[in-house]
């Protein structure tokens, strides 16, 4: 595809996130949507027009011409729809996160391994932030020296209509969880490229707020990383009042010996260094704001064969990590996390 100027992307699943994601395609100069699949064909409708929009995927698969499969459906439903894209000869750009089990996470790894030819993104869009590339470059490059600990924090508000329109987000089944895995998942991708691996976690949630449902509305976690480096994460979607504009906030704090690094974001973004000069890195992104920005370094991969950051092995640590905090919270034990293979 090295002298096409965009790809084509068919999206599955149009609710809240395709919908906001839409907009972003006026900012995106690599990428256009051309159909759209879902249940409901009112919300197909809504993305893609009428002529352009499906009930039945495989209807969409054989009657139009793109080259991505944008996956935008509930989490239990990735890994099959990653595996259904690959067999219809389509790359993959898939919402967050991976899957719902670490098994999940594998068995796509070894889906990604089955077909070399196509590419497999995840959009854990924080990586192409510029502010949180500086901090995880900075981090690496020793600008605040010998790393203490971190302080991952997680402050949203939801209310009731969050549930009532996705009803799935209800049920650890097809959620996988709540907070940690919807809300925190952002910024525990963006600490674990900061930090390394994560080697084990003692975890504690529970259901506070919103009594019908079975996944979390508060998360605590210790994780150790294999460098020794200790990180604290607290999420919650029970912040009242909400924080303005997107209704949360989410913070990183780094501890060096040095100094120490502040990034809160996610609208707008902010990064502050203590201690130490101000770090500027050689790289800067050359693409749209983050969260399209996401969506063009992916289209950026399959163009002109430019890395993507989110690829099933780095997009596996955050799910890995998160379900070693539930499975600890459960047996009130320290959990390793487990590897990908």
């Amino acid at each position: 595809m090295a002298n096409r100027e965009h790809i084509k992307i068919g999206i599955i699943g149009c609710g809240e996130i395709a919908r906001e994601f839409k907009a972003f395609f006026k900012i995106v100069k690599n990428a256009k949507f051309v159909a759209a699949a879902d249940t409901e064909f009112k919300r197909a409708k809504r993305i893609a027009g009428k002529e352009c929009a499906y009930t039945d995927i495989n209807e969409m698969f054989d009657k139009e011409d793109f080259d991505v499969l944008y996956i935008a459906t509930p989490h239990y439903l990735h890994r099959d729809h990653i595996k259904l894209a690959f067999e219809n000869g389509k790359h993959v750009f898939c919402e967050k996160p991976a899957g719902i089990s670490v098994e999940d996470a594998r068995e796509i790894y070894h889906l990604d391994k089955k077909y070399p030819h196509l590419k497999l993104g995840f959009n854990y869009q924080y990586r192409y932030d510029q502010k949180c590339f500086e901090l995880s470059n900075g981090i690496n490059e020793g600008v605040l020296g010998d790393i203490y600990y971190a302080n991952c924090n997680v402050y949203f508000s939801r209310d009731s209509s969050y549930f009532n329109d996705a009803d799935w987000r209800i049920t650890k089944k097809f959620a996988g969880g709540g907070t940690l895995i919807t809300q925190a998942s952002h910024i525990i991708d963006i600490m674990i490229w900061a930090l390394g691996e994560p080697k084990t976690v003692i975890g504690k949630i529970k259901t506070i707020k919103f009594k019908n449902i079975d996944t979390e509305d508060l998360g605590f976690g210790i994780v150790e990383f294999e460098n020794g480096v200790l990180a604290q994460i607290n999420s919650s979607m029970i912040v009242e009042p909400p924080f303005e504009s997107t209704k949360g906030m989410v913070e990183l704090l780094i501890f060096g010996k040095k100094g120490r690094a502040t990034y809160s974001g996610p609208v707008p973004s902010s990064l502050n260094w203590y201690g130490v000069k101000n770090y500027s890195p050689k790289k800067m992104y050359n693409y749209a704001p983050y969260i399209a920005g996401s969506l063009e370094a992916f289209a950026d991969w399959i163009l002109n064969d430019i890395p993507y950051l989110n690829t099933i092995e780095e997009s596996s640590k955050v799910l890995r990590l998160i379900c070693a905090l539930y499975k600890s919270s459960e047996t009130e034990k320290k959990e390793l996390v487990e590897k990908l293979f």
